[in-house]
């Protein structure tokens, strides 16, 4: 009787350690990612409203739906709206990233004492690992 008990104790410990699909897509991770999308995007009190309609723009979606997908009132978001939010996310860091080394780019031209590669180095480095995130 006691080497029952055992196995079932291990079994449920194995149980827990392994991550289900339902836990790698779940409505909270898109959520979380058109929350910070918003939080980026958006610049003032004012902006709400503009900042909603881009966004859901990028992520080919209606303005109330993602509305209702940042609030959480989304119960049960497909993947393919967490690969658009994540997409459009990733695409709006690229961009800043693609603004910083422009910025970078013109200090390098104006103060030609070298001071600026290893930021320059780092700025690519960091595209890259946007691009790997994106799959391209």
């Amino acid at each position: 009787m006691n080497w029952m008990k055992f196995n079932q104790n291990e079994s449920k410990k194995q149980q827990g350690k392994q991550m289900s699909f339902v836990d790698a897509y779940s409505p909270d991770r898109a959520s979380g990612y058109a929350k910070k999308l918003f939080q980026l995007v958006v610049k003032g009190w004012g902006d709400q409203p503009l900042a909603v309609k881009e966004c859901a723009k990028r992520s080919r979606m209606s303005e109330r739906s993602y509305e209702r997908l940042m609030k959480g009132e989304t119960k049960d978001p497909k993947l393919t709206v967490l690969g658009r939010v994540r997409g459009a996310y990733l695409d709006y860091c690229q961009e800043q990233i693609a603004r910083l080394q422009h910025e970078i780019h013109i200090e390098m031209t104006r103060n030609s004492d070298g001071s600026f590669e290893g930021l320059a180095a780092e700025a690519e480095a960091l595209a890259d690992k946007i691009r790997k995130a994106k799959g391209r």
